[in-house]
């Protein structure tokens, strides 16, 4: 399995995309959901984004709301950096 941050053409029969390090914070969450949409449009099915951010500290609301939306993400994982509460 390729998981990668960067894409190119004809990628998404190959590989999958990582939409890269986000913030703990709702709107990142937001632009994860039109980011997965947009890789769909051209043409990587298997994308998604950290589940309840990366950098930041996530709160146990945030990071339900960021579950419930990344069970839609074709890829998804719970990650974040080692200086956050997990």
């Amino acid at each position: 399995m390729i998981i990668s941050r960067s894409s190119f053409s004809g990628m998404g029969k190959y590989g999958s995309l990582w939409l890269g390090d986000n913030q703990a914070q709702e709107r990142y969450m937001a632009w994860s959901v039109t980011g997965v949409m947009a890789m769909n449009i051209a043409g990587i099915p298997l994308v998604g984004a950290d589940i309840c951010g990366f950098g930041l500290d996530t709160s146990p609301n945030l990071c339900t709301k960021w579950h419930y939306v990344g069970a839609f993400y074709t890829f998804s994982r719970n990650h974040n950096e080692p200086n956050s509460k997990s």
